[in-house]
């Protein structure tokens, strides 16, 4: 029954007792009491009626609201389950990835951030020249996208750098294909195969940058097809390339007629994925690995400037063990350029004293074979403090340059002595991370 219906008959009630009271008692004080106290009575029912139907009128738009939520969770799910079915996966696996459920595309990006602080003194610098400079840079600030596409087989790399080192813009930005076996062939833009310290990436160096020597003997990033062969215990690598530092150029630049680069290795012991980086934590293995390589590039003919012919070569030894490491190198190169030959050596080495802690030291020279000109000298000592691994840590060091250096190099924080000036300081701290 409604709540109306259920008034007017309460209504029609109390107007029948009402009649029938006053032609009963028309003038007594009894039945004007009785009378009040039904129509109380009934309109506290009609109030309790009331509140039951505005109850009810407020459960039934409650029970809407509630539909429509799990319509669209429903719907929100029903789209989600619509994506696993078109075959997307997500996640993180060393970097966000995103992928389809066969395994057979797959898209990975990284973020390289290193923030650094470097302090450089120098004796005597002379007039109009400051003997103290430093500054904050954020040198490296690197955008990585990576992964295979049709299948695992077909493998690709980008990498961008838009920060305060000059080897800025494009750095890697090749295709690649993996035949099995350990036999691979990738083109385009890509790191010689020449300095192990260059093979090493950026985010897993020792100390805060490659050595100073390494960057007068590298041959850097350059366009290149490559073709390399892994096995258990030893690897080789080659390269048709456009020279040294041709990476992202153009095919007419004048640079080289062509250029060669070749790498062997060999591993006494450990396994590979060690050797992608200089440390050693705590708890691996023991692994020695050598390593040998030649670079040699023709100079371009037919243009206004003379062809400049090179080669250099190098030799390398790594040995890791349960907490400690040790890399030595030699470098040597013949050039047409002032028929000078150069050479040089890097030894460095690190020990853990807790799990996350590091001291390293390094030792680096090489005689530039110009007359009057000094052999460079560069000792290196600081600490490594892993937050978690490579993706987080802080390194700190000093460096002294026993000798005097003739010319500037920003990104390993020495500068150009003026005149016979000698000693040089260096101090260098680096935040990474690197997700």
């Amino acid at each position: 029954m409604s709540l109306n219906t259920r008034v007017s008959l309460l209504a029609g009630t109390a107007a029948l007792t009402l009649t029938c009271v006053s032609q009963a008692n028309p003038a007594g004080e009894t039945g004007n009491d009785d009378l009040a106290q039904r129509l109380a009575a009934a309109e506290a029912k009609i109030d309790a009626m009331e509140a039951a139907q505005n109850q009810n009128w407020l459960t039934e738009q409650r029970a809407t609201e509630i539909r429509g939520l799990v319509q669209d969770v429903l719907s929100d799910a029903d789209t989600r389950a619509s994506l696993l079915q078109t075959g997307m996966t997500a996640g993180y696996d060393n970097g966000a990835v995103l992928g389809s459920s066969d395994g057979n595309w797959l898209l990975r990006t990284n973020i390289h951030l290193q923030e650094r602080f470097i302090f450089n003194w120098m004796d005597d610098a002379g007039a109009d020249i400051e003997e103290d400079r430093y500054g904050f840079e954020p040198t490296r600030v690197q955008f990585f996208l990576s992964g295979h596409v049709v299948d695992p087989s077909w493998y690709y790399m980008i990498r961008v750098n838009v920060g305060a080192e000059d080897e800025s813009g494009l750095i890697y930005g090749y295709v690649g294909k993996d035949f099995g076996n350990g036999l691979k062939l990738q083109m385009g833009a890509m790191q010689s195969q020449l300095l192990r310290e260059d093979i090493v990436a950026t985010q897993y160096q020792l100390a805060v940058e490659r050595s100073t020597v390494s960057y007068l003997f590298r041959a850097g990033y350059m366009d290149a097809l490559q073709a390399s062969w892994e096995g258990d215990q030893f690897r080789v690598f080659g390269q048709l390339s456009d020279g040294a530092h041709t990476s992202n150029t153009m095919w007419d630049t004048d640079d080289t007629e062509f250029a060669l680069t070749g790498r062997f290795e060999f591993l006494f012991g450990g396994n590979w994925d060690q050797f992608k980086d200089f440390t050693s934590p705590r708890g691996s293995e023991t692994g020695i690995m050598a390593g040998a390589a030649i670079h040699y590039q023709s100079g371009e003919d037919g243009t206004a400037t003379d062809s400049i012919d090179s080669f250099t070569i190098t030799g390398d030894l790594s040995w890791e063990a349960n907490g400690w490491n040790l890399f030595g190198a030699v470098m040597y190169s013949d050039t047409d350029f002032a028929d000078n030959n150069p050479f040089g050596i890097v030894v460095q080495g690190g020990w853990y004293w807790d799990d996350t802690w590091e001291l390293f030291g390094r030792f680096e020279w090489t005689d530039f074979d110009v007359a009057d000109a000094d052999d460079f000298a560069l000792l290196t000592a600081g600490v490594n403090k892993y937050i978690y691994g490579h993706n987080a840590k802080m390194t700190a060091d000093v460096g002294y340059a026993f000798e005097t250096i003739p010319f500037d190099l920003g990104v390993t924080g020495v500068r150009d002595d003026v005149g016979d000036e000698d000693g040089q300081f260096i101090v260098r701290f680096q935040w990474q991370l690197l997700f």
